[in-house]
């Protein structure tokens, strides 16, 4: 019987930056629910509050699309290098057996011309 595995493997980049974003649009929501009860029953001023707030979650939203972009432009990055690592490792085996074939070939002349 095959033993498992007992580590756990840390989240990746993405799944930590999904968990953030829920915890920041968690913290918005109860924020706002806070301020519409309180706005039924005050002034203008936690309207004014209210206003900042919207502000600052679409300023967050902004952000976070900003990140994700980046995060897609790095990934594009690393797909790219390992693509330019596998073109070099399939020219270098091409390479390798021309020399090999090429060293057979003068082999086969040396013997011949020894002979």
């Amino acid at each position: 019987m095959a033993k498992r595995n007992s580590r756990r493997q840390s989240p990746s980049i993405g799944q930590r930056f999904t968990s953030l974003e829920r915890l920041v649009r968690t913290g918005f929501r109860q924020t706002n629910a806070r301020f519409r009860s309180l706005q039924k029953h005050t002034d203008s001023k936690f309207r004014a509050v209210h206003f900042e707030l919207r502000n600052l979650r679409k300023e967050m939203n902004e952000r976070f699309a900003a990140v994700d972009e980046r995060f897609d432009q790095s990934a594009s990055h690393v797909d790219g290098f390992m693509k330019l690592h596998e073109t070099m490792d399939i020219e270098m085996r091409v390479m390798k057996e021309q020399m090999n074939r090429f060293e057979q070939r003068l082999e086969r002349l040396e013997a011949a011309q020894a002979s």
